[in-house]
């Protein structure tokens, strides 16, 4: 598995972090989580054509996790895909589609179907899956940022990936996490500016020595945060490996 950080930034971006976007490669199929502004260019620079995706999940309507939904699909339409496009995502995320679709005809899929998966409908558990693809099972849990914001867990060949997306400091990160390789969490804001509904490094470090991961990483960094002093943050929580995510970053599980 194999995983690129596209976007470690916010609605507030930086010339050094972009809105939020996650790449995971699993033997030959590529996985998006979250699509904020920018995410088509990102892709191909990493390597990847977004035409080629089959499978996307959204954690929340929020814009910097949104953004490039619509520019996603309509290039898919324009490059005359035919293959389903398997979409997971929360239960408000369908009629925020819906209206995007009807103010912008144009941009429906014409050729193709959109195959949608409520994460809702499977809460985490080690067997749950709203999809299932070649090679790995995906499950899914409430992370409380926004009514109903997801985060989600993948697992492959015995490795465990989990990706929080926004999320406030709660009991189901903890589940979503139990003993990943690698638990990727947003880290919006440095301890001393915590805010309730996001994570702050303290926060993200408990959630992941409370699970038993081997590899916390922090992304959603506003520019607030100095990679130096978050990490120490978490460290302190926390004893296994820490690593403050950048865009373009590469890990391997």
């Amino acid at each position: 598995m194999q995983i690129t950080f596209l976007g470690t930034g916010t609605g507030l971006p930086t010339r050094e972090r972009a809105p939020s976007g996650l790449l995971v490669q699993i033997r030959q199929q590529r996985l998006l989580f979250d699509s904020g502004s920018g995410t088509l260019g990102r892709l191909l620079a990493a390597g990847s054509e977004p035409t080629e995706l089959d499978f996307i999940y959204y954690t929340h309507l929020h814009t910097d996790h949104t953004a490039d939904l619509i520019p996603l699909l309509q290039a898919m339409d324009l490059a005359r895909r035919s293959r389903d496009l398997h979409l997971t995502a929360p239960c408000d995320f369908w009629p925020f589609l819906d209206g995007l679709l009807a103010l912008q005809p144009w941009t429906r899929p014409a050729r193709f179907e959109i195959a949608r998966h409520p994460a809702e409908t499977a809460p985490y558990s080690h067997v749950s899956s709203p999809e299932t693809g070649p090679g790995w099972t995906s499950s899914a849990a409430q992370t409380h940022h926004a009514p109903h914001s997801m985060g989600y867990r993948l697992e492959s060949e015995g490795k465990v990936m989990a990706y929080s997306g926004d999320a406030m400091d709660c009991p189901e990160l903890v589940e979503l996490g139990r003993d990943a390789a690698l638990l990727i969490l947003e880290c919006s804001y440095p301890d001393q500016l915590a805010q309730g509904d996001h994570l702050c490094p303290s926060q993200a470090g408990r959630i992941a020595s409370l699970a038993g991961a081997r590899h916390l990483v922090l992304t959603h960094l506003y520019p607030v945060c100095h990679a130096s002093e978050i990490e120490a943050q978490a460290r302190k929580v926390f004893s296994g490996r820490v690593t403050v995510a950048h865009d373009g970053l590469v890990l391997d599980i």
